[in-house]
């Protein structure tokens, strides 16, 4: 017994021979198998008819040849040869044609599928005008890719469709497009007697069609073709370059006007940089550079395919798609980084007094997040300028540290200038032993007293510290109430110390320093007023009269040595606080003008379209 032998199934590869017509229209007359519906196109060879086919059960549409040109043989061959054309030309994008032959009336028909839609001038009107439309340039671009591949088809069965502009190109709701009309389609090894185009003159956008030799339309029509020379792929691959450029801009490739203007400027080369023609309007670098390549004047310079720019639209496709990828990231942490700031920030102007350091910190991570992925995301940048235009009422620990750092050098700066001063002071022993000393234990005790306070700010200088700085400003004043002893309250030598005191250590950082600075040099202004009157100091001051007489126990009040000592002295202590508020007052103004530079410059982030700060 014979073992049965394996069934195997063999599939050929489709044969890719090129499209070949028989323009003997067919002469069996069809039954009626066809319904009339309604008209849906006429033009001056056919008409297009929707009707249903009883005998599938669908709606299609039928085109007949018109009344007037079935005795003309060459309509009836041209008709013929369209739809065995179109026929052979099977691809997604190419309406499928179903059935030739000739109606009970005589008249030659072809039945094709049914294509709902809008054309691509239908929907580029609509842009034009502003209306919206389901079709973003995105998909756009995607439906042009894919009718590229297929007139790239199209030119390996050797046709040249010859026609492509937006009206022949249908899209429909499902992502469905379909390149229309091969009625001008050149086949190759053609002669120029198929370029009599039998008739059509008016296109449905109202552009000259088949006039005088010239095959195409002139809004998408390449320079070869314009001048009537030899036409083949590239100059589709030219039309598919003026739909682009169209797509992008909504103005045709070429300018407007008469016939013979428009041809003479096709073939000089036009302008096809969208950034030149519509500056106003944002377009791609890389698709800047599609629309050139596509059209340049020569068809040798031109891209070498329409498959070639199928494959760059689909490159620049796949980045815009990871570039979508990325926006809509980037708008979702914008979108977080938008409520973790209110959270943050509430309502108001100023940051709530119990904001946590985490929630700011995760808002701006947040920020950051999506603007590394989209440099220019408004709201992205709104927020971060809110959030660096109002700082926290209590900063972070990071910031806490990095102040107390910075208050320890000036604590070790004040130190420093404690010790010069008190130093000064000091050595002003010197000066005052000139003016003659009479007790030499009241004198002695002051200037030990001024030591101290220097000591103490060598001290804070090496060892910064709070403590030790508001030692030395307590021995410094302490020391200006028993220099009442020696020069007397009213003498000026004595409140110019004082106030020198109050203003300069007045600057330390904690406020409760502040306010004992300020308490204590009262204190001592007061001991150094009423001391005299409480038995705490020598009398140093006598009313006599109508008049002020000081008297000093410890130095001698030489009527022409103690005016020129203490103009100097006050003029010192005068000079010092002088001087140093004025620094501060130059660093605070720095820093004003610095934080008001770097919020501009952050207001700067974030404009609206008018370039108004937003």
């Amino acid at each position: 017994m014979d073992k049965p032998r394996d069934q195997t199934l063999t599939f050929q590869p489709e044969s890719d021979a090129p499209v070949t017509v028989d323009v003997a229209p067919p002469s069996a007359p069809t039954s009626t198998r066809y319904v009339e519906d309604r008209i849906i196109g006429r033009g001056g060879m056919g008409t297009v008819t929707l009707v249903r086919d009883e005998n599938v059960g669908r709606m299609v549409a039928l085109k007949q040849l018109n009344v007037e040109r079935r005795d003309d043989a060459a309509s009836l061959a041209r008709f013929s040869r369209e739809a065995r054309l179109q026929g052979q030309l099977e691809h997604p994008a190419i309406v499928p044609v179903y059935d030739v032959g000739v109606l009970p009336d005589g008249s030659p028909f072809f039945t094709m599928k049914r294509v709902r839609g809008q054309s691509l001038a239908e929907i580029l009107r609509a842009q034009r005008a502003g209306e919206p439309t389901k079709f973003s340039r995105r998909k756009l671009l995607t439906a042009l890719s894919q009718l590229a591949s297929a007139v790239h088809y199209a030119h390996e069965r050797g046709v040249v469709h010859r026609d492509i502009k937006p009206s022949n190109i249908m899209l429909g709701s499902y992502g469905e497009v379909y390149l229309l009309d091969w009625g001008v389609a050149k086949l190759a090894g053609e002669g120029a007697e198929h370029d009599d185009d039998g008739g059509r003159i008016e296109s449905p956008d109202n552009i000259h069609t088949g006039l005088g030799g010239v095959i195409g339309t002139v809004s998408t029509m390449a320079p070869e073709q314009a001048i009537g020379a030899a036409v083949d792929a590239q100059t589709d691959v030219y039309a598919l370059g003026a739909v682009l450029f169209e797509m992008l801009t909504l103005e045709p490739l070429h300018p407007a006007g008469a016939f013979d203007e428009v041809v003479a400027a096709i073939a000089k080369g036009v302008e096809a940089r969208p950034s030149v023609r519509r500056p106003d309007v944002e377009v791609p670098p890389e698709l800047e550079a599609l629309c050139v390549s596509a059209t340049h004047l020569f068809p040798g310079d031109r891209l070498p395919s329409a498959l070639a720019l199928s494959e760059a639209l689909d490159a620049y496709l796949d980045g815009d798609r990871d570039q979508e990828l990325r926006l809509q990231s980037a708008r979702r942490h914008a979108e977080e980084a938008r409520a973790r700031a209110a959270a943050v920030l509430g309502d108001g102007d100023a940051a709530p007094a119990g904001e946590a350091s985490g929630a700011r910190t995760g808002a701006l991570r947040e920020v950051g997040r999506a603007l590394a992925l989209d440099p220019g995301n408004q709201d992205a940048l709104a927020t971060l300028v809110r959030l660096l235009t109002t700082p926290p009422r209590t900063p972070p620990p990071e910031v806490a540290r990095e102040q107390e750092a910075e208050a320890m050098f000036h604590v070790k700066r004040g130190g420093l200038g404690a010790a010069i001063v008190y130093g000064y002071i000091t050595l002003n022993a010197f000066v005052t032993w000139y003016l003659g000393v009479h007790d030499l234990q009241i004198f002695l005790t002051a200037h030990a007293l001024w030591f101290l306070a220097f000591g103490f700010g060598v001290i804070t200088f090496f060892r910064p510290s709070y403590l030790t700085l508001i030692a030395s400003a307590l021995f410094g004043m302490t020391t200006c109430v028993y220099t009442t002893a020696v020069y007397s309250p009213l003498l000026p030598l004595v409140p110019a110390l004082l106030v020198a005191h109050a203003t300069l250590f007045g600057f330390v950082r904690p406020p409760g320093l502040r306010r004992l600075v300020l308490t204590f040099a009262t204190v001592a202004w007061a001991v150094a007023v009423y001391g005299a009157s409480l038995g705490i100091l020598p009398e140093t001051v006598r009313f006599v009269g109508g008049d002020i007489v000081l008297h000093s126990p410890v130095i001698s009040l030489d009527a022409h040595k103690i005016p020129t000592y203490v103009f100097a002295s006050v003029l010192a202590m005068i000079l010092a606080p002088g001087v140093f508020v004025g620094r501060l007052r130059s660093a605070f103004e720095r820093t004003d003008a610095e934080m008001r530079l770097l919020a501009w410059q952050l207001r700067q982030l974030v404009t609206d379209r008018s370039g108004d700060e937003a």
